[in-house]
């Protein structure tokens, strides 16, 4: 799992700097007209097809005086002779880019990754693009109706900067949300309660406070995957919110958008969550971790799965998604029901009126002639140099990937509580970790981390108030530095400030339910309840059998065999082997899915066996 995370930030450095570091004129923010509209080849010089799968090694000869034209204003377009280039579009100019060795430009995801049988090289068809479109499709969900949208249950605004309860922004409480994605274990459990404000190995006392005196707060996203739960008791225990992520965090990563199902997304979200109250609370039925409180989730990649990944989270009666990136803004957004449409286009581009479109249409024709005016002065035609094409407009949005995968229709008292991204003059990202820093990784100097958080605070701390996330995978906890940044940064705030508050996103989901002034805001502290505490843990050594799907299997069907180390505390006793998807409870045989179980349990199959 830790490798997964690593590999994922590298990935996410190679795109940056193969989209940032090499063409000129970079910026930080960019639009995204990709995923509606024409397919890449289909606006170039010469009509071109669909290329049909290829080696992605191999190289394409074409006529050197060939020249690509955008057929959008910005945007990655594939090279159609070699599946490790691609061209870069800016202000309807093309750049020819490589992608960094040993990777390989994917037209469908729109990044360079490595090579492996899902590798769309592309130019993909035309066809396949409208076949995205029709799943992005929203025409049927309806757009914010403040009048018939009341809170406790919905909440809506047209732009999404909305404060809710009629708030001004200096009224409104400032949520700072710490978000703790991955399996919690040894490898980052010490520095979780380090940043928390613990000291000792399950010392309960904490010395990071709000300002009403109570412990600030994190919500851990986990992964069951070498999850330790021992840990996830102590956390529970203090307070701390635990939310879903998945049981596998399988790859390939578009598995999540473009396979999972229904039934898929209950197995690994509902199915997790099963584990969890199974494993989590020590042997205690009275423990921490139960169907009322496990109400939140983050899909794998931070990448919605559609209707899928909504309905079973609406069914099975979850209060919340954090799953969606939104654009970056100069105004950052507020969480919203999905009773209505969100409020902005899940092209990951903020919805214009018809004023905007013609003012930024404007806009663009003005910069575009001035650019090619002062080259033409300068003698060199109608290409811009690098250090001209510095000043070129930045865009609202900060993605050129493909469409996220928003629902169709609505899911009233469902909230989502976007995931504001934050940035840089380097990059754009939605965790912490997937930041570049200047500095080096191991520098004891971490100032320039420092101020990247107190920046992207008060970029909410001074406009709107909207809560501001710091999500974090596991690989921030393994830098010194990076530690030691974020541990100053809430010791500054707490100090600084008094209206703002360290709270997990259940306390925040209940404040949006009754949104009262910061005055008025006086949360009670949670009660510690030591006989919570594990004071037994003892770990299980379980075999992992696996099926050719990479789910559960009997030992004598197992294709592959491995060995799972599964802390849990006493008197919670080992199950038969490890808990995995489609088999949750760890038995060793008559495995039964999250479905299967909802079936059982069942009023009407209850009436049925009688």
């Amino acid at each position: 799992m830790q490798i997964q995370f690593l590999i994922g930030s590298i990935l996410i450095f190679c795109f940056i700097w193969s989209t940032e570091g090499q063409r000129p004129g970079a910026s930080n923010s960019r639009g995204n007209p990709f995923g509606r509209g024409n397919s890449p080849s289909s606006s170039n010089n010469k009509e071109s097809k669909p290329n049909k799968p290829r080696d992605p090694d191999e190289e394409v000869e074409t006529d050197s005086e060939d020249v690509f034209r955008c057929p959008r204003s910005e945007g990655l377009y594939a090279d159609p002779a070699s599946c490790k280039k691609f061209y870069l579009c800016g202000s309807f100019k093309s750049y020819h880019q490589s992608c960094p060795p040993s990777l390989f430009f994917d037209d469908k995801l729109k990044f360079c990754t490595f090579k492996s049988s899902e590798l769309k090289c592309g130019p993909i068809a035309e066809t396949e693009l409208e076949e995205d479109n029709e799943k992005f499709n929203q025409e049927n969900l309806k757009v914010c109706d403040r009048q018939n949208c009341k809170l406790p249950n919905c909440f809506c605004s047209d732009d999404g900067t909305f404060i809710p309860g009629n708030l001004n922004s200096n009224e409104t409480p400032q949520f700072v949300l710490l978000s703790f994605a991955g399996a919690v274990n040894e490898l980052v459990f010490e520095n979780y309660k380090k940043v928390l404000g613990y000291h000792g190995k399950f010392n309960p006392t904490q010395n990071r406070l709000n300002p009403n005196q109570c412990g600030i707060k994190g919500t851990f996203f986990v992964n069951h995957e070498y999850n330790n739960y021992a840990e996830i008791l102590w956390l529970a225990a203090q307070g701390h919110e635990i939310a879903l992520h998945s049981i596998t965090q399988r790859q390939p990563e578009l598995w999540w958008t473009e396979t999972a199902n229904y039934t898929s997304w209950a197995e690994e979200i509902i199915g997790l969550r099963e584990i969890l109250i199974k494993f989590g609370n020590g042997g205690n039925p009275n423990g921490p971790l139960n169907r009322d409180n496990i109400i939140g989730l983050r899909a794998p990649f931070i990448k919605p799965g559609g209707d899928a990944m909504y309905e079973m989270a609406h069914d099975f009666g979850l209060a919340y998604d954090s799953s969606l990136v939104v654009p970056k803004l100069s105004i950052p957004l507020w969480p919203f029901t999905w009773d209505y449409r969100q409020p902005f286009d899940c092209s990951n581009q903020k919805q214009k009126t018809n004023k905007d479109a013609a003012t930024e249409a404007n806009e663009n024709a003005e910069h575009s002639a001035s650019i090619v005016e002062n080259n033409r002065h300068h003698g060199r035609g109608g290409q811009p140099t690098s250090s001209e094409s510095n000043t070129r407009r930045k865009r609202n949005t900060p993605y050129l990937g493909r469409p996220l995968h928003c629902p169709t229709k609505a899911y009233p008292g469902l909230w989502e509580i976007p995931v504001n991204p934050l940035s840089n003059e380097y990059n754009t990202c939605p965790t912490a970790d997937q930041c570049v820093f200047p500095s080096s990784e191991e520098s004891d100097d971490s100032q320039d981390i420092e101020t990247f958080l107190q920046d992207n605070f008060e970029h909410h701390y001074t406009t709107n108030r909207a809560p501001f996330q710091l999500n974090f995978h596991v690989n921030w906890f393994t830098s010194k530095p990076k530690v030691r940044a974020l541990s100053k940064f809430i010791e500054n705030l707490l100090a600084k400030y008094n209206d703002v508050y360290f709270v997990t996103y259940q306390q925040l989901i209940n404040w949006l339910r009754n949104p009262v002034p910061v005055k008025e805001f006086k949360p009670v502290c949670d009660s510690k309840n030591s006989s919570l505490v594990c004071n037994r843990p003892h770990t299980c050594v379980l075999k992992h059998y696996l099926n050719d799907k990479n789910e559960a299997a009997t030992s004598e069907n197992a294709v592959k065999t491995d060995t799972r180390y599964m802390p849990i505390c006493h008197p919670t006793t080992c199950p038969n082997q490890y808990p995995w998807y489609g088999n949750v409870y760890g038995t060793s045989k008559n495995f039964k899915t999250i479905m299967q179980l909802v079936e059982e349990a069942s009023p009407s199959s209850n009436s049925n066996s009688k």
